[in-house]
């Protein structure tokens, strides 16, 4: 995987993590991944954090606001997915059966976005970056590696997401359970995983996984920063290694290494 990949309306480019301690939060991912932050002030007046590594953007945190907990939105990472014109992703979503949520939103210098829900009834975010806007590198430790809905209705998930987006869809074989890679072109851009009954998810869900060169280490780090886990780490069966981790305020993610699984 490239680490640093073209602009493709379609493909997730971002994600950010809604918590309730931003400060807290910051320290947190800063000494799980080596994250730097910095803080910015949008056109109302609300902080965003622009977290990076090498001084390259990976991803954002940022704090939820009384209202949205009145609503009880919880601490969460969000995925973005490119679009190049947000009226039409959303007449194309609408058509399709999603729900706006939220927005159109225009933020001067960072683009246009809006929250929006699936079908299946998982949140997502469809965004025009502006210019310089988005993540800057990926596939490398500490940077996203991929995302992926987590569905009961993997048929029903396809469907939407080739409508939408016009994301073509291939059902692998991933060690006797089906996998489907939603694709532009040739190139994979984010999965679609078959829930299964033992796992601990309360609906569907856009998953956003950060790459480790040590998976177990990290774990590790993310429980002495006061992470918790919810999945241990394990080996799949594509020759990567994962866990699915919580931070200190609730916020779920997934760390993987491509890396030959361990023996």
């Amino acid at each position: 995987m490239a680490e640093t990949q073209a602009r493709r309306p379609g493909a997730p480019n971002w994600a950010d993590c809604a918590t309730t301690d931003l400060e807290a939060a910051e320290a947190f991912y800063a000494a799980v991944f080596g994250w730097e932050a910095t803080r910015e002030t949008d056109s109302n007046g609300a902080i965003y954090s622009v977290q990076r590594l090498d001084g390259k953007r990976v991803a954002g945190i940022y704090a939820l606001d009384d209202e949205l907990r009145k609503m009880g939105v919880p601490p969460h990472w969000a995925t973005y997915f490119e679009v190049s014109d947000l009226s039409e992703s959303l007449g194309k979503l609408s058509d399709a059966g999603g729900k706006l949520l939220d927005g159109p939103i225009d933020e001067p210098g960072v683009g246009q976005m809006a929250v929006v829900q699936d079908t299946l009834g998982a949140y997502l975010r469809l965004w025009v970056p502006a210019k310089d806007q988005g993540g800057e590198t990926f596939n490398i430790p500490g940077a996203m590696i991929w995302n992926e809905l987590c569905t009961e209705d993997t048929d029903a998930a396809r469907t939407f997401y080739g409508e939408v987006f016009g994301l073509d869809a291939e059902v692998i074989d991933a060690g006797g359970r089906p996998y489907t890679l939603l694709k532009i072109g040739q190139d994979p851009v984010a999965g679609i995983l078959q829930m299964k009954p033992e796992m601990k998810v309360e609906g569907a869900t856009w998953d956003v996984y950060f790459a480790a060169e040590d998976v177990d280490a990290v774990v590790q780090r993310v429980r002495d920063a006061g992470g918790s886990v919810e999945a241990e780490p394990f080996d799949l069966p594509v020759g990567a290694r994962m866990a699915v981790v919580k931070d200190p305020f609730g916020a779920v993610f997934e760390i993987m290494s491509m890396s030959a699984a361990s023996a």
